[in-house]
């Protein structure tokens, strides 16, 4: 048997009434506990991005002899977080046009979890990954992370290579 809210109303509540209004309750304390998982792995990516950014540079400044892979090494996950992020945000706008139907009473399954319907009114990830809440952040990495790798190739470049250099014989 599937209960629906159908609005609340009416001086005299029922029993069937508070019954129905601890029922929304709950789940609305549901989707809060989902969007508030949404928004911690968000958090989460971003925090992996970080390090992988950090780690990259700080691997670029120390090695021998800098190759590009090492940058391509570190933009890949970055940019498979950045779209991670993005579906998160996705998500959570979507459980929050869920969270709005049940809070205002409208009909909607006891407990349902589904989001899918809504989906399609949040927008594509693609769109979201470049809203402000995501881009800015994400962007911010990719750009120190070119600063920094130029600054490091500039100055490997600067510093001649011992193995290029001709040999001197000293005369005696």
């Amino acid at each position: 048997m599937l209960t629906t809210f159908t609005g609340f109303g009416g001086p005299d509540l029922t029993e069937q009434s508070g019954v129905s209004e601890s029922i929304r309750i709950a789940h609305l304390t549901m989707l809060q506990g989902v969007m508030a998982r949404m928004g911690s792995n968000s958090f989460a990516l971003k925090a992996l991005s970080a390090t992988f950014g950090s780690a990259a540079i700080a691997i670029m400044a120390t090695a021998q002899k800098p190759s590009p892979y090492y940058a391509v090494a570190a933009i890949v996950p970055i940019l498979i977080f950045w779209l991670m992020d993005a579906q998160y945000l996705r998500y959570e706008r979507s459980y929050r046009k869920l969270y709005e139907r049940v809070r205002r009473g409208e009909e909607v399954e006891a407990y349902d979890l589904n989001a899918e319907p809504f989906m399609s009114e949040t927008g594509h990830v693609f769109r979201l990954a470049i809203t402000w809440s995501v881009a800015w952040f994400y962007a911010a990495i990719l750009i120190s992370f070119g600063v920094v790798g130029l600054l490091i190739h500039l100055e490997s470049a600067s510093v001649p290579d011992p193995a290029r250099q001709p040999l001197v014989e000293e005369n005696k």
